[in-house]
């Protein structure tokens, strides 16, 4: 199933994989409902496309780190699973009791030759068990470091 992206204007541009035809589409009534879509093209292919409505690619990895909850006596250590340039989705080693909308601090390092080590505070948007998906409280001021990392 091939990933097809989303613009700033729902605009989706699917290209038949037989016959390399294009067209762009309004996808906007697909943003809230289904994102993985059954096309057919002029030629006959029928294939399947996934809509992709990130702003941000999100990179998959393997980082150790560990968390700190604003306010509450609470700490633990993590694996950032992964992390993009406005949001990061970690699973906690232990059980948590973070909450929604809970502000927390994360501290880990990255994987690149220099070891950078990253500090970002978060605001948590979702939970499922020990996995927790966040938000960059403040996503300016985005490390260096963290940018080329994401490029890579």
């Amino acid at each position: 199933m091939k990933k097809v992206f989303v613009d700033d204007t729902n605009q989706a541009t699917i290209i038949c994989p037989k016959c390399g035809y294009e067209k762009i589409f309004d996808v906007t009534n697909f943003k809230k409902t289904q994102k993985k879509l059954k096309a057919k093209c002029r030629c006959g292919e029928v294939f399947r496309v996934t809509l992709e409505f990130r702003k941000h690619y999100r990179k998959k990895v393997r980082l150790h780190g560990e968390y700190f909850v604003q306010g509450r006596d609470e700490k633990g250590e993590i694996t950032v699973e992964d992390i993009s340039a406005s949001g990061i989705r970690f699973a906690s080693v232990e059980p948590h009791y973070i909450s929604r909308s809970d502000t927390v601090e994360l501290k880990f390092t990255l994987d690149n030759s220099m070891k950078t080590e990253i500090h970002k505070l978060i605001k948590i948007v979702w939970i499922i068990d020990r996995n927790v998906g966040a938000q960059y409280i403040d996503p300016t001021p985005l490390e260096k470091e963290l940018e080329v990392y994401l490029e890579t």
